[in-house]
């Protein structure tokens, strides 16, 4: 992803709400590529609950980012996607990223175990920072 004007701040950096929206939509992609939705019809879907971010080194407008997305082992109330990213053409990790997400009951209104086809989509992709 290229970073867009619109998300850097006054010295020219990514503001940290920008980031997190990048790192947003690197997670979204990896989620819809494995077949899972953000909702599905029965009204559940995984939330995030927490977001550790370490930035390593400030990124500026209009590099390009590279995001390697993955996760690690999975327990039956959630796991961790943890993200990489990386400067395109001279691959210098700039951020690690680890969001700690559940599945999420909005009819219930609260927190149930992954279901077997969340788990078996997001198994075979073990990743570690």
């Amino acid at each position: 992803m290229r970073v867009r004007h619109t998300e850097i701040d006054l010295g020219q950096h990514v503001t940290i709400e920008s980031l997190t929206a990048l790192l947003s939509e690197a997670r979204l992609r990896f989620l819809h590529a494995k077949g899972i939705k953000e909702i599905n019809s029965d009204k559940q879907g995984l939330i995030i609950d927490t977001l550790q971010l370490v930035i390593l080194s400030r990124i500026r407008v209009c590099e390009e980012l590279l995001f390697e997305v993955g996760v690690e082992p999975i327990y039956d109330n959630g796991g961790n996607i943890v993200i990489k990213v990386t400067r395109m053409h001279t691959g210098e990790t700039v951020v690690k990223a680890r969001q700690h997400f559940r599945n999420y009951d909005f009819n219930l209104n609260k927190v149930i175990k992954l279901d077997n086809m969340t788990k078996e989509a997001l198994y075979p992709r073990l990743f570690r920072l």
